[in-house]
């Protein structure tokens, strides 16, 4: 990007620099966004990133990934859904479809240039976040002072939202950063009228929609921030609609496809009943989001928005801000994919730049001799309301598949590389992707989910039904496809998946077959893994393996 064609606003010059506003030099900033990532990273290790096993969606980010770098480091000669078929009959947790491709895409460069392991991907979730901490601190220090930009920067990676985006391996943060460079650029947009920020915005809120659909939230950016700027002659510029038609182009082909399998993992339906649950849960997630004290700031901040409107001396800034901020939470509230707080992640580093702007405003016209003390005084004041909960984010558990995975990878016959993984959701999934991980010819390894061959369902498994009726028949079914080894991780609870139970009555019944081979975890859920006598000595057919863990759709549907 050329010099004069940026999304932040530049230093202060001393014509316009406030005399409460000290210089900047370089070294200062530079300090301070190392040590903004510094804490990121620590942030992380307290949480257990760097040891625990995956969890939830971050499981299919992560193969989903591997799967990206796979293709370019081994598999282009072939067709990409080829590929995939292939790939995805060993690993079967591959969610491009219900996801976009882009950040998969970014994690599989990433893992050609630092590897594939968990320590290097969290780097790369750490960069993400630590890159949106800087441009939050920038875009708030040049206006309001650096103890200001410092401030709402280290109440952001403390937010507790923010920690558990960086811990677990997510598409929040990624969008959090895509959202606030887009709303910055259609800002600077409305400030100049140049057309390279407007085309710059939709690049932008293309590359978001290509990560994760809730990035549509962009496309109330525009509206909101002509409404609050009241510059409506914006609307005649061929250049305005410039950013549409790359949307439209690039990510509206993407969701014609994919749409149906989004959908499936909407846990409402459209319509006031979603959105009568969704606004007050949501509103409640704000305060979760930057505590207390700035969210009360940051909504002051909007409401002085709403009923003032803004100037565009900053560079559009302003305005952009609030239209970010009302655009992601109306659409998390319109949109019934979920009522999860995470998703309210985008909103958070408008929210604390609404929060400082109210804040030095307030500052300048009570006590402008004693402005610098009084915003400093609020500043450490909200983040100390932070600190309790920020400490209170619980660690990641660890439950033991790193090292069943392991043992798993010594015991794995070469004439037949399958594996049955039979545990709940999330361990099933857990498993898997240590296997993925760990396979040294990826992939080799058959690790087949015994949701899939001893049950069914939707998506996520929300309309589990067993597969069999008897123990005998899961039996019968292990035999078919002469599986060697089961492993399986049995933990009392009200969602135990019944083949579960069917698979610890079908070793019952033939307990000579089921050598135990190792067993070690949590005493409560330990994973244990059985040799199944007469499969150990057979060959497998790949063809019918492949098949019957191969997707029917992008998305592993």
């Amino acid at each position: 990007m050329s010099a004069d064609v940026t999304l932040l606003p530049g230093p202060l010059t001393n014509a316009r620099r406030p005399t409460w506003v000290p210089a900047r030099p370089a070294w200062v900033d530079i300090t301070i966004g190392l040590l903004l990532a510094l804490l990121v990273v620590s942030l992380q290790f307290r949480a257990g990133a760097y040891h625990a096993e995956f969890d939830n969606d971050e499981i299919s980010h992560y193969v989903s990934g591997l799967f990206v770098h796979d293709y370019l480091a081994y598999g282009i000669p072939r067709s990409f859904l080829a590929y995939l078929r292939w790939w995805h009959s060993h690993y079967a947790y591959v969610g491009i479809g219900h996801w976009g491709p882009l950040y998969y895409l970014v994690e599989a460069v990433w893992m050609m240039l630092f590897g594939e392991s968990r320590a290097s991907v969290f780097l790369l979730a750490a960069g993400v976040t630590a890159a949106t901490a800087i441009v939050l601190y920038r875009i708030v220090s040049v206006r309001l002072g650096r103890v200001a930009g410092a401030g709402m920067a280290v109440a952001l990676v403390l937010s507790p939202l923010v920690q558990v985006g960086t811990s677990e391996l997510m598409l929040d943060m990624p969008i959090t950063l895509c959202c606030l460079l887009a709303s910055l650029a259609f800002g600077r947009y409305l400030a100049t009228g140049r057309a390279v920020y407007s085309i710059l915005f939709g690049v932008i809120a293309t590359a978001a929609l290509l990560m994760k659909g809730n990035a549509a939230s962009l496309a109330f950016v525009p509206v909101f921030s002509i409404a609050f700027s009241g510059k409506w002659s914006v609307l005649r510029r061929p250049s305005l609609w410039a950013a549409a038609l790359i949307v439209v182009a690039v990510a509206g082909p993407w969701y014609a496809l994919s749409y149906g399998q989004v959908a499936a993992g909407f846990r409402y339906a459209w319509g006031w009943d979603y959105t009568s649950v969704a606004l007050p849960a949501f509103a409640t997630g704000l305060l979760t989001g930057p505590g207390a004290v700035f969210a009360v700031l940051g909504l002051l901040g909007f409401l002085r928005v709403c009923l003032r409107g803004v100037l565009l001396s900053d560079g559009g800034v302003t305005a952009a801000m609030a239209a970010l901020f009302a655009g992601v939470f109306l659409f998390q509230v319109v949109a019934p994919a979920d009522i999860q707080f995470r998703y309210l992640s985008p909103a958070l580093p408008p929210l604390l730049y609404l929060a400082a702007d109210v804040v030095c405003r307030l500052a300048a016209a009570w006590a402008p001799r004693r402005r610098g003390v009084i915003e400093a005084a609020v500043f450490c004041g909200g983040i100390a309301a932070i600190v309790p909960s920020s400490l209170h984010v619980p660690a990641k558990p660890q439950i033991g598949a790193i090292a069943a995975a392991r043992e798993l990878w010594s015991e794995r016959r070469a004439q037949n590389p399958a594996v049955l993984v039979v545990a709940d959701e999330i361990a099933e999934g857990a498993m898997i992707v240590e296997l993925a991980m760990q396979d040294p010819s990826r992939p080799s390894l058959f690790a087949i989910r015994g949701s899939r061959l001893l049950g069914g369902g939707g998506y996520n498994n929300q309309d589990y039904v067993p597969r069999f009726l008897s123990p005998q028949d899961v039996m019968d079914a292990i035999d078919r496809f002469a599986i060697p080894f089961v492993v399986v991780r049995s933990r009392p609870g009200h969602n135990r998946w019944k083949h579960i139970d069917q698979v610890e009555q079908a070793r019952a019944l033939q307990p000579q077959r089921w050598t135990l081979v190792y067993s070690s975890g949590p005493p409560e859920a330990p994973w244990r893994i059985y040799r199944i006598a007469g499969n150990d000595a057979e060959t497998a057919d790949p063809s019918r393996l492949e098949q019957l863990s191969a997707p029917h759709a992008l998305g592993g549907g």
